[in-house]
This record gives structure tokens, sequence and C-alpha cells, in this order.
């Protein structure tokens, strides 16, 4: 039978790859996988077809290199790899032999395909397994430079020894998933290169033409170590394990020129990760204190806002004195005494959206218990699928597992102006208001005991709707508010205090706030003494309240009121996502009834009518307004901010329309 299907593949190879002249690469290849089945280290399918255009597992992989280096059995070590799985004993011996790894989750994904650039890893390792000593070179492909340095050096190393090449001289494909002929290339040069084990140049077999190699610049000299450097350089694994090279450095820049000259990826100062590749992972907020300040630069002269401890941050770059990451589409610099950097690779855990029914969850990881908190933020992307993770640090621009841009879109409620109108009428909110009490009372949980009795929201339509026309707040956003900041009027601040919005509740002294006679003095607080005093004013007097006032929109914590109002970062999308869910009780008739804009230029004037009195101006660029009608004669109409003025106009190429989430 055997002998057969040996037949049937020699048959299947010779149509796939005909009889060419030697130095042909396919002919090359050719040989390379009959070798491979010669030696029963891949096989071909039932009908005796190899299937070389076929990708390949992670298992089917393990398992290839498993055969190929006759590796011992190894223990079960990986939570989704049971005894009964048909490949399990490949894995399992690779994770002993330290060539596969799993993930900090204890997951190795067996059925996951493989990539080339995990394909260069794994053999990378299996060259560790051989102790065979190869001098790291970097490869000279381009689209490479945004992997970790683990991935980095794996491709330099193959390349070195010609196992693996690229598409062009700078082009190597890393996220494209491998194929069953190339698995079976890279496995026989992998054991050429064992047999002349210390040589770098092993007979070639192009793959699919061999690139020019280019001529490197001369090393620089490596700095020399220092006994008592408080600076090391080290790499890291899938599952979160530092490995440290050895030497310690006593400056950042001669520990960070080890780094890049090794192909490490993480500079550390006493055992605290202070660098790592660009975009290459998180920061996390957290000091001492509550909360930390996010500065507009590094010399840490302007806070700009702040967020609560544990609040995640995108890693942009830093050096030994700041650390640069971005939040709510905005840059940020933060002290290395505020921030802990976790690279993506072994990272226990990550905040990510996922698409539920149509509409986005947004699940907050927790670093302090490692767990996960979520809200819904709104409708979902049209461009996001659903059963798969994204990230994003604005819950606009979202990417996906291998980092790259899947799309944008906005929420809607998230950037409405606050001098909106919502459609509904007072009776219609105070129904809303009694139906999500019910609900509440019904989960049986003891803080919503009598909510429908005792919640300080019931009866409030009527005020909210005079907020509206007397003060130009949209009652949709305040009622979003109120029921955010008081948990439905049932908070101890609500119920004790009359305080629906958490007034002058701090993060330091949480159990403090201001006390109110009725909540419907607490809603005309609201808008009096917070947010047409400075938070949705385009220019209230004083620099302080001027550094407040960040746009008329619940925003997030690069504009609108979350960037002052609260340390939550999500606080703009959970008052959005409040907004959005009253929207959907009540008929659907507030979303998409304005066309939203951010404006695109610093200092922009805004006038009473075009070419008219100025009413005031914008600082900042990213602002976000309401647009009125199309633009005429390069002017756009908007809603205006002022809080004395209803409209007003702009120049219409200053003002970027929103791709907003339908």
């Amino acid at each position: 039978m055997k002998k057969k299907k040996a037949i049937a593949l020699a048959i299947s190879l010779s149509l796939l790859f005909p009889a060419i002249a030697p130095l042909n690469p396919q002919a090359a290849m050719k040989d390379e996988i009959q070798a491979m089945i010669d030696q029963g280290i891949m096989q071909g399918y039932q009908d005796g077809d190899f299937r070389p255009h076929q990708s390949v597992t992670r298992a089917e992989f393990a398992t290839f290199l498993t055969r190929a280096l006759d590796l011992p059995s190894g223990p079960s070590v990986f939570k989704d790899v049971s005894p009964s799985l048909k490949l399990s004993a490949g894995i399992n011996a690779a994770a002993a032999a330290k060539i596969v790894n799993g993930g900090s989750d204890g997951r190795f994904h067996p059925d996951d395909l493989i990539t080339r650039k995990d394909m260069a890893l794994m053999i990378s390792n299996a060259l560790d397994y051989l102790k065979m000593d190869v001098k790291y070179t970097a490869a000279p492909f381009t689209d490479i430079k945004d992997l970790s340095s683990a991935h980095k050096v794996a491709i330099g190393k193959n390349y070195v020894l010609n196992i693996i090449r690229g598409y062009s001289a700078t082009t190597f494909n890393p996220m494209e998933n491998a194929r069953r002929d190339h698995a079976a290339a890279f496995i026989y040069r992998l054991l050429e290169a064992k047999k002349t084990s210390g040589s770098t140049e092993p007979d070639p077999s192009p793959e699919p033409t061999p690139p020019p190699v280019p001529t490197p610049d001369p090393p620089k000299e490596e700095p020399t170590p220092s006994p008592t450097g408080a600076y090391q350089v080290a790499t890291i694994d899938a599952s979160g394990k530092l490995t440290y090279a050895s030497g310690s450095y006593s400056t950042f820049a001669a520990a960070k020129q080890v780094m890049e000259q090794r192909g490490q990826e993480l500079v550390l100062k006493n055992k605290k990760i202070i660098y790592m590749p660009t975009n290459g992972g998180m920061v996390f907020a957290g000091n001492s204190g509550a909360t930390v300040n996010l500065y507009s630069e590094p010399g840490f002269v302007t806070a700009r806002s702040y967020a609560v401890k544990g609040a995640e941050l995108k890693y942009i770059t830093s050096t030994d004195s700041y650390v640069k990451a971005s939040l709510g589409g905005r840059d940020y610099y933060m002290k290395h005494s505020d921030s802990t950097l976790v690279p993506f690779e072994g990272a226990p855990g990550r905040s990510y959206y996922r698409v539920s029914n149509g509409e986005l969850q947004h699940f907050m990881y927790q670093p302090a218990s490692k767990s996960y908190v979520s809200y819904v933020a709104g409708k979902a992307p049209s461009f996001l699928n659903a059963n798969q993770k994204y990230y994003s640090w604005d819950n606009a621009t979202f990417y996906n597992d291998q980092g790259r841009v899947a799309g944008t879109a906005y929420q809607y409620f998230q950037f409405l102006s606050a001098r909106t109108t919502t459609n509904y009428t007072a009776a219609q909110l105070d129904s809303y208001i009694k139906k999500a009490l019910a609900e509440r009372q019904a989960t049986g949980l003891a803080k919503y005991k009598d909510a429908t009795k005792k919640s300080k929201l019931i009866g409030l339509g009527a005020t909210l709707k005079k907020v509206e026309a007397e003060k130009r707040i949209n009652a949709l956003l305040v009622l979003a508010m109120a029921i955010h900041e008081s948990d439905y009027g049932m908070s101890r601040h609500a119920q004790v205090n009359n305080n629906l919005f958490g007034i002058a509740v701090y993060d330091s002294k949480p159990e403090e706030g201001k006390s109110f006679p009725s909540p419907v003095a607490s809603v005309n607080h609201l808008a009096d003494g917070y947010l047409n005093d400075r938070y949705v004013v385009p220019n209230p007097v004083g620099a302080w309240k001027q550094s407040v006032s960040n746009g008329a929109a619940a925003g997030n914590k690069g504009v609108g009121i979350n960037v002052k109002y609260a340390s939550d970062i999500a606080w703009g999308g959970k008052v959005a996502g409040h907004m959005y869910r009253i929207d959907q009780a009540l008929g659907k008739k507030d979303f998409g009834k304005y066309q939203i804009g951010l404006t695109n230029v610093e200092g922009l004037n805004v006038r009473s009518t075009p070419n008219g009195a100025i009413q005031f101006k914008y600082r900042e660029a990213g602002m976000p307004v309401v647009m009125i009608g199309a633009p005429a004669s390069g002017w756009q109409k908007i809603i205006s901010d002022e809080l004395r003025y209803k409209e007003a106009y702009v120049f219409s190429q200053y003002v970027t329309p929103l791709p907003i989430a339908k």
C-alpha cells in the first residue's frame, strides 16, 4: 500500500514539476519535496496528492520538525492540545525541545495556519536546539521592520543560512500563510545546514529566485558593558518570558545600541522595561496614586488630560526620560514612574472589541485583577467581522490581530454636539427611565432593590427638556450622563446627596462629593456650573477653564468632555453607549439626525455670517461640529458652540465629515 502511495506521489509531483533544467527553482523545490517524502518527514493525502500549494497549520509544521529532528517525546503542556489530538505527539515533542511555544493563555492554537514569520521563528528555535551558532545579521527586507525582535532575528538567521528567502530583495511577506511546498523546502534546507554545521554557505535552493544581497554598512563597535550598569537588553517570547542578553550598560544610549545590533527587542532599567520597538506594545497607567497625568510635551509642563490607574494606552516610543503613547487619537507623554510598558508578545491581557448582534462591544482589560469589564459602545462598523477581536485606542480606528488597520468609523453619539436637541419628549424620556429601572429591579441585585420607587431619576424628563431648551444642552446626553454616573439614580451619592453626576467626587476621595437639595438642582448645576461654564463653551475666561474646554461632545481622551471630566478613558464611549440604547428603545429617532464633522486646522475662526463678525476661535484642530446643509460658496453652516448663538459659519475646507459606524 505504501509503495502505491509513493508511486502516486511521484506521479503527482512529476505533473506539478515537469522535467526541466536542474537550476530552475521549481526543479530544486521538487527535489526538496521528494526528499522529505522519502525520509518520511512529510506525507501525501489519501488520494496520493501532495497538494504543494495548500497552507500549513501550526500543528502540522511542529510535527514535520519533530519528524525531521527525530525529537524525543514530551509531556502535554497546552490547554488546547489534548492527547486525543492526532498530531499531539509532534506538538508536545517540539514544545519539550523549546521549538514551539504557546501564548500567554497557555494555548497553542494547533489549527491556526502558520505564517512565514512564525515558520521562520520555529526553524530558528530548531537551530538553537541543534546548538548551531548562527551569527545574527539583519535581513534586507523592508516589510519586517514592525515585527518583534524575535521574529526579525529568526528571519535574519534563516536568511544567512539560505533556509528562507524573500520574494524580492526587499520583500519577505511575513504575514503570508506558508504552504506545504515551502515547508518541505525549508526543512530540507535546515537539514542540509545541519550537515554543514558552522558553515553559512549551504547549497542554495532558491525560493523562488535568489535576491541580490546588498552590501551592508560596516558594523558599529559595540559599547563596552559596565558591571554596575543599570540598563539591560532582552527579548520576550509568546509566553511572556524575558531572556536577558549578557552584560549591562551605564547609559540608555549604549543599551539601545546593543539592542539594535544584536537584534534584541527591549531595553530595561533595573529590570523594568523602558523601551520597546515602535508601536510594539501597550502602556498601562499606574503609580502610587489613583490617577496619572498625560502631558502635551516631553518636559511634563502641561497636563492636558489624566487617566485612571490601569488605563491602557498605545505605546509609540520612549527614551530614558519619557514614554510617548497614544490615546483618543492624540499623542501624550508620560513619566516612567507613571507607566508600565507591556509588549504585545506575551502580554497577559489587553483590551479589545468584538461584534455581537450588530453592536460593538468593548472589553476593557483590568491589569490589577487580570479580568475584563465590558460595555456596548453602539453600532458595529460594517467592516468588522463577528467572532474576531479588534483593537482600538480611540473607539474609531480598529486594528486586527496582525496590527493592520481594519477601518475607521466613529460612534455617532460619542461625537454628537451637546448643542443639538433630541427628538424625544419629556414623557418619552420618563417612560424609558421607568422601563430601565424595572429591568434592573428585576435582576434581584441588592443595589437595585425598590429602584422603581427610590431612584433619583424618576420624573426627571421635564427638567431634562427644560435644560435642553433654556441652556442648550441635549437632554439625551444629560440623561445618559446621569444614568452612567449615578447607576440609574441608585448610587450612594445620588441617594444621599441628590448628586447624579459625580460632581466634586474625586478619585483620591471617592466617598466625598457635593450635596444638592434635589435632583433637579443637580441637573441645573451640571449645566450652569460645569458644561456651560467651561466644558462645552469654546473660549471660557481663564487659562484653567480653557484647558477644560476641549469640544462640545462626550468624546474620548483626545477630544470632548472626556478629556478632563473623568479619569475613565472610556467615559465618553460609555455615555454614548447609553445614548445609543435609549435611542434604540424609544424608536431610533435620533441616530443620524445630524451630520458630524471634525475641524482640521488650529486657530479656526467661527463667524456669525460668511465673512462676518467672529463669534469665537477653535484653538485646536479636531473639534467636533454639527454641519447644517451643504457648503455654499466655500462656507459651511454649523451649530454654534457659543451659548449666545445658535448657528455659525466656517470655511468648508476646514471641516472633515466623520465616517459614522452604521
